[in-house]
């Protein structure tokens, strides 16, 4: 299997493309992405690239590559990552996310569905894409009110990439992604939670609830994740059209979540209340019953040792 993956530096990528490499002795990757993240530990694409000859490593941001770019890579499927993904960033540059998401996703899913032998195409979505929940779990029927632009830019990149399956019949798969969490996720910025509060559990500082902590989210480890997109792609264009969440099922308050970080890293850290931000949903959990009868899938990892492995990591980057 020939697999190209845009963001591929990003937490998912990285995890996505060792798995691939890992799983078949024949596979190969085309790992595109325009690097301008911060690495903590360092970049670790380009020294994978060095020992395993099957991974292709491009810099560029996919959105500037077009058809006859693509050509020669002849994968035999695609999977979209790329993105700017803070809510909170997303209000503050509109425009910057506009471009990065809705705008990149619109030109790179032309060039693929271009393509003389048009590829499977993954595009990664978000829960955020449902706004505030009309009920909990959410399944993929929940409808969609997205009320921040990080959320209608997901949303609008769903719709570009579908169109190309109701209208040409591009084999597509959308995947909505709950709250994942894993090693080489982005510290830089707007970090999300759970790296936020494991990095500030291991220096031993405060550790802020937003609205007390009482919102839950379904944090899931990023190895699960990844095992879901990999059943996808064996699965392949058989699967066009399909829509799945994937997540753990399970609602964590951030309360819950911090407490947690304390104790599975012996950290000292306090918990602090701070005053919210106008843009956090009540609740976020996913209903996973779709991707399960259909491919089998189900997360393994805990809370609390998906916790401990990032720690981990993070020790060994001295992050």
């Amino acid at each position: 299997m020939r697999v190209l993956i845009t963001g591929a530096a990003g937490m998912y990528g990285i995890a996505l493309t060792r798995r691939v490499l890992a799983d078949d002795p024949a596979a190969s990757v085309v790992a595109v992405d325009n690097f301008s993240r911060a690495f903590p530990g360092g970049e670790p694409l380009t020294a994978l690239a060095v020992s395993d000859p099957r991974l292709t490593v491009v810099r560029r941001d996919c959105g500037e590559l077009t058809t006859a770019d693509l050509e020669p890579y002849a994968p035999d499927a695609v999977v979209h990552y790329a993105a700017r993904i803070s809510v909170p960033e997303s209000m503050n540059d509109p425009q910057g996310y506009f471009a990065a998401n809705e705008q990149t996703t619109f030109r790179f899913a032309h060039a693929v569905a271009g393509m003389r032998r048009p590829p499977l195409l993954v595009y990664a979505s978000s829960p955020e894409v449902y706004g505030a929940p009309v009920r909990v779990p959410m399944d993929e029927d929940h409808p969609f009110h997205p009320r921040t632009v990080y959320a209608v830019t997901k949303a609008a990149g769903e719709l570009h990439c579908m169109a190309l399956y109701r209208w040409w019949g591009h084999p597509v798969v959308v995947i909505r992604n709950f709250n994942t969490y894993g090693p080489h996720q982005n510290l830089a910025g707007y970090p999300a939670v759970v790296p936020t509060f494991v990095t500030r559990a291991l220096a031993h500082q405060p550790l802020r609830l937003e609205n007390g902590g009482a919102q839950t989210r379904d944090f899931m480890y990023v190895d699960d994740a990844v095992d879901a997109y990999v059943r996808v792609l064996v699965k392949g264009p058989s699967l066009a059209g399909a829509i799945f969440n994937i997540g753990t099922g399970i609602q964590t308050s951030i309360r819950t979540l911090a407490e947690t970080v304390i104790r599975e890293t012996g950290s000292r850290s306090a918990i602090e209340v701070a005053e919210g931000r106008r843009s956090d949903l009540p609740a976020l959990c996913a209903d996973t019953s779709r991707i399960r009868q259909a491919l089998g899938w189900a997360p393994r990892t805990s809370l609390a040792e998906g916790i401990r492995h990032l720690a981990a990591w993070l020790r060994s980057t001295g992050a």
